[in-house]
């Protein structure tokens, strides 16, 4: 069984966070975090990017990088949300069954799907018309009582985030995510 630390779960976060934004595409591919049962306490860690904010993002990034500005400008809302300490590993757990079937029955496609022991992580994609329109990730270790739930909505060009990630020395994160291409006429 895998034990998270906290500066362990802070990389997992940002791996899974940029991973996140490869699937990230319009509003239909928010996913709704706040009746998860059993947290307990506020979220460690909280990020709630609205349009308004991400806008800010884009323009800050438009004078340093404008090929981040560019993937960033379709992003609609990024939520993180981190529990270091939960209240009811099994209801967050059984949170995690009940919220990948009703994503699978509304058409998300499942990306990864990890279950060992009381460690639980889910990443779900939502593809319209042979594109990512939305992704979810689930991560929960019920041994250690912890959780991170993060969400990405907007619009997205995995291929330029590709071309960011190679640029930053961190391309390889995306090997194992495999982007459709559209079937030849």
């Amino acid at each position: 069984m895998m034990k998270m630390e906290v500066s362990n779960m802070s990389s997992r976060i940002v791996a899974v966070a940029l991973a996140a934004f490869t699937g990230a595409v319009h509003a239909q591919g928010y996913f709704d975090f706040s009746q998860v049962p059993g947290l307990g306490d506020e979220p460690t860690v909280q990020i709630d990017l609205n349009p308004a904010m991400l806008g800010f993002v884009t323009a800050a990034a438009q004078e340093t990088d404008p090929n981040v500005a560019e993937v960033i400008a379709g992003i609609q809302s990024v939520r993180v949300l981190v529990y270091e300490t939960i209240e009811d590993p099994e209801a967050v757990l059984e949170f995690v069954e009940d919220s990948s079937g009703a994503l699978e029955r509304d058409g998300w496609e499942r990306m990864v799907y990890i279950q060992e022991d009381d460690e639980k992580v889910r990443i779900y994609v939502k593809v319209e018309e042979m594109r990512p329109v939305g992704m979810t990730v689930m991560v929960v270790d019920g041994s250690s009582n912890e959780a991170v739930f993060i969400n990405v909505a907007g619009d997205i060009d995995p291929v330029k985030l590709g071309q960011v990630a190679n640029g930053m020395g961190i391309g390889g994160i995306f090997d194992s995510i495999v982007t459709p291409t559209p079937a030849a006429d």
